[in-house]
């Protein structure tokens, strides 16, 4: 009895192994064929970018960065792209508006001491990417 109890319980894990490999081989090709096959995308057509011409960046005229002054304005030139939005801030104002020019100039106020100005402009076309630059401006009165 012990015999036939040994060779009953070899052959039920010899085919319960077989079994599982069926169902194991069965459920993968089941599960592939649910999945969806990812097809290469269709190439997509990009925009024209803006000519080549429209690309200059920001360039601030003047004045320079680190400039010490004896006055509580200063006249800041910049060259960017016409009709830009341009936003320029500082401790002591902000302002906001649009260019009608390549070239603008602004009287801006500073207060006294250091002066981080941040200067940005986003242009109208939406290809083209806004750009920023910062100035630091020291008011002192000359008394010093």
């Amino acid at each position: 009895m012990k015999k036939e109890t040994v060779t009953a319980v070899v052959f039920g894990i010899i085919l319960g192994g077989i079994l599982a490999v069926i169902l194991i081989i069965k459920s993968r090709d089941s599960q592939l064929a649910k999945n969806k096959m990812i097809t290469p995308a269709e190439k997509t057509v990009q925009p024209a970018l803006a000519n080549n011409a429209d690309l200059k960046p920001m360039e601030i005229v003047s004045p320079d960065d680190r400039t010490i002054v004896n006055k509580n304005s200063i006249t800041i030139k910049v060259n960017a792209i016409k009709n830009s939005l341009v936003i320029i801030q500082s401790p002591a104002k902000d302002m906001v508006f649009m260019t009608d020019k390549d070239q603008f100039s602004v009287d801006f106020p500073l207060a006294y001491g250091e002066n981080i100005i941040r200067v940005a402009i986003y242009p109208k076309d939406k290809q083209l990417r806004p750009q920023e630059k910062e100035l630091r401006i020291y008011y002192f009165d000359q008394s010093l």
